[in-house]
């Protein structure tokens, strides 16, 4: 398993962090790495997200089902390659409540057969990818957005 985070921050109280990341729809509004995004946190619901390629418009899209969710602190949602034995995807949300701010990580962990192929230049890729939507979340919390 590889496992690559970032961690931030955010001057706003957990309940609001929480909202803001859990409204899908609006992700397009705020996220910097999503035109698209559907879907609910809750355990078993299906989301649809399409990245934003680096012209500004549609990339790759996929779909993963959320398999844990514990609001106002977590959630989980896993996607796969192929069949999940080939490469799986997590993508980790964790708040925690320290002093009426939220600390926030954002973490993804990925695992199966085809991990190293893609392992050398996943930290150079995704780990940015992470700290630039872990500052756009708190920019929106903090309605600097």
């Amino acid at each position: 398993m590889k496992s690559l985070s970032s961690e931030i921050q955010i001057g706003a109280p957990i309940d609001l962090v929480w909202k803001v990341l859990t409204d899908f729809a609006n992700w397009k509004d705020w996220n910097p790495m999503v035109t698209r995004a559907e879907g609910d946190a809750a355990v078993g619901s299906k989301l649809r997200i399409t990245m934003r390629g680096p012209d500004g418009k549609d990339a790759m899209k996929y779909e993963a089902n959320v398999i844990t969710s514990s609001a106002p602190k977590s959630f989980r949602w896993r996607a796969t390659a192929m069949a999940g034995f080939m490469l799986t995807n997590d993508r980790v949300f964790e708040l925690r409540e320290e002093d009426g701010r939220t600390v926030f990580t954002n973490r993804e962990e990925f695992k199966g057969l085809m991990l190293p192929l893609f392992s050398g230049k996943m930290s150079e890729f995704v780990v940015p990818m992470l700290e630039e939507m872990n500052k756009a979340l708190k920019a929106k919390a903090e309605g600097k957005s």
